[in-house]
This record gives C-alpha cells, sequence and structure tokens, in this order.
C-alpha cells in the first residue's frame, strides 16, 4: 500500500529517470521507491543507526528474546525481489 506525494526534481534528474524507465520492468514510482530505500539504508548505516532487527538479532543472542526456528516451506516471501 502506497500513498501519493508531490515531489520536485530537477529536470536532468527526471529525464534520466524517464530514460531508465523505458529500458526497465519498474514504474517510475517503483524506480523512486528503491532509490530512497537504498539511500535511507545507507544513511541509517552512515549515521551507524542500529535497524530494528539488528536490535532483535542482539536481544536473541543475548537469551532475551527466544529465536524461533523457520521452516523454508512455509515461510511467506514479503515484497518485491527488488525491496532492500
Amino acid at each position: 500500500m502506497g500513498r501519493r506525494i508531490s515531489v520536485y526534481i530537477d529536470d536532468d534528474v527526471l529525464e534520466a529517470l524517464n530514460a531508465h524507465t523505458q529500458a526497465s520492468p519498474l514504474s517510475r514510482s517503483e524506480l523512486v521507491g528503491v532509490a530512497v530505500r537504498r539511500f535511507l539504508r545507507d544513511e541509517r548505516r552512515r549515521a551507524r543507526v542500529p535497524s530494528p532487527s539488528a536490535h532483535l538479532a542482539r536481544r536473541i543472542a543475548s537469551g532475551d528474546v527466544p529465536s524461533r526456528r523457520v521452516d523454508g516451506r512455509t515461510r511467506t516471501r514479503v515484497g518485491a525481489p527488488w525491496d532492500n
């Protein structure tokens, strides 16, 4: 699920995005979403802010939270393969 937002993009960036969209199976919205996710992930790493999953992994390793066995046959795929 998503929301519609308005974003101002420089003309040269928009032209590059349009050109890339022609050669990609993804729409402009999907490409922008992937780029923003990657940017936020990289910024979080630069700021050394641990992601929620890293915090949970530390809690499981310390024994605060019990781990669960995940069976690969019953595991459901979340999101698209390009999601980060």
